[in-house]
């Protein structure tokens, strides 16, 4: 993944702000460490709300990274819980065959 490439462009329209926090982002960090965690301790999944609370890893950079991995095959939807806010959000886990993988 580049730096140029942002996921979230459609959605933001090429505003200057997101655009610049694009740039300024380590995605391959944050892909890695959002990544493993949901390997090694969030077998149930995640929500990006949750990954904000628990990791530290702001909203916006959460869901961003989540996209990717879903663009990657990396995780799948398992269901819906509760954000801190009241709303109901996508819960995302490691697919099988990527779980499989990490195993050997």
């Amino acid at each position: 993944m580049s730096k140029e490439e942002d996921i979230t462009r459609r959605k933001h329209g090429g505003n200057i702000y997101s655009t610049v926090a694009n740039e300024r982002t380590d995605k391959e960090r944050d892909l890695r460490l959002i990544y493993f965690k949901l390997v090694a301790i969030y077998p149930e999944g995640l929500t990006a709300d949750e990954c904000d609370a628990q990791l530290g890893i702001p909203l916006q950079t959460a869901s961003a990274r989540f996209a990717d991995m879903k663009r990657y095959g990396w995780i799948e939807w398992c269901g819906t819980r509760m954000t801190r806010a009241g709303s109901s959000a996508g819960v995302w886990r490691v697919t099988k065959e990527e779980d499989d993988a990490t195993e050997k």
